[in-house]
């Protein structure tokens, strides 16, 4: 399953996103994986290039991003 990043109370969470690919057999279980990878590695991309001012907007600490943005695709 696909997911999106939401900002609640200053923690960052993966939410599922339905309606990605199909989820029959084989085939769909691959494409929900490599969408929820393509998710990650963009969500990543989008946070590293926040600037200071809006990180601390949203209660997002230096650290968090540094260890969130560390993080290969795959890894959740």
């Amino acid at each position: 399953m696909a997911t999106k990043s939401v900002i609640n109370g200053g923690n960052m969470h993966l939410a599922p996103v339905s309606g990605y690919g199909s989820s029959a057999g084989f085939m769909g279980s691959i494409t929900n994986i490599v969408l929820q990878w393509q998710e990650r590695a963009t969500m990543r991309h989008h946070l590293a290039s926040l600037d200071k001012e809006y990180l601390n907007d949203a209660g997002l600490s230096a650290s968090q991003i540094q260890t969130e943005t560390g993080k290969a695709f795959w890894q959740s």
